[in-house]
């Protein structure tokens, strides 16, 4: 059994449960019961993890106490700080130094060199290094932070400027570019990045003419409307019906509608042949 006043804990170290009387045979039991789940090698956690993100927040925690000297980096640090990512790899932290030691890499943990004279968590910076591996993963940030209020776009701008020897600087420039604190999903996020690379542009959250309606995007100048339908979305009950029929209104007012999903966004092909094909559609009416 853990001792009632570790439970409230959200990592306890080895030494820890020592000085509380937890023995490791206490140790094991507790991890067969699920009381404790082990993060790392000498860290445990009490606490329930829902979520996969959940559990990586604990361990750069645990690596926070291992590597003094550090803050939390790149996805990371966008993780803690409750920012979206794109596939992260949730079996790899990031730290960053804010001392003057050495930069370093492992299969579990990597430490990157101090950037400027940071010497603490800024979400700024984080957004701007977690661009640097993954655009997606930068954009769903700075728009999710900027729709919080929780950054500036001055601020990202700021500190991508102090990246520009970093691999990965090429990545700022498109995240920059399309950041905009309107957007209500990271699949909006990630819609935006991938149609930009197509060579179209994406203007969110646009207001339908002669409705009461609010579409995801609009693309371009044309009559064609991007709708994201990403997890949730129609969890309320009816919420469904009520989409249909609110996009039964906006095409009987000439506008096509294109929806979008995760898995649909990494079927290239499929996807550009049912843009175009609205696209043909609402040129068709027009005519």
């Amino acid at each position: 059994m853990i001792p009632d006043e570790l439970r409230d804990h959200r990592i306890l170290s080895v030494g820890q449960l020592t000085r509380a009387g937890v023995t490791p045979v206490d140790t094991r039991q507790a991890l067969a019961a699920g009381e404790l789940t082990r993060l790392k090698r000498g860290w445990y956690t009490p606490r329930t993890m829902e979520w996969p993100t959940d559990r990586h927040a604990l361990v750069v925690q645990a690596e926070l106490k291992d590597h003094p000297g550090t803050v939390p980096s790149h996805q990371s640090g966008a993780i803690l700080l409750g920012y979206p990512v794109h596939r992260p790899d949730l079996k790899r932290v990031h730290l960053m130094r804010v001392d003057d030691g050495p930069a370093r890499s492992r299969p579990t943990v990597v430490i990157h060199r101090r950037v400027d004279d940071a010497a603490v968590l800024l979400p700024a910076l984080v957004i701007a290094q977690t661009a640097l591996t993954c655009p997606v993963s930068g954009l769903m940030a700075i728009d999710h932070a900027l729709r919080t209020g929780s950054v500036t776009l001055a601020d990202v701008e700021s500190w991508c400027s102090r990246l520009k020897d970093h691999v990965g600087r090429a990545h700022l420039v498109p995240v920059l570019a399309l950041a905009d604190g309107r957007r209500e999903s990271p699949l909006e996020s990630h819609s935006a990045l991938t149609f930009h690379h197509w060579g179209w542009r994406l203007h969110p959250q646009f207001e339908v003419p002669g409705t009461q309606y609010r579409a995801d995007a609009r693309l371009g100048a044309s009559r064609v409307l991007i709708e994201c339908d990403g997890t949730g979305k129609y969890d309320e009950q009816g919420s469904e019906m009520r989409e249909k029929l609110r996009e039964d209104e906006i095409r009987s007012l000439g506008w096509e509608v294109v929806r979008i999903t995760t898995e649909l966004l990494t079927e290239r092909t499929k996807l550009i042949r049912r843009v175009n094909a609205a696209l043909s559609r609402a040129q068709r009416r027009a005519a």
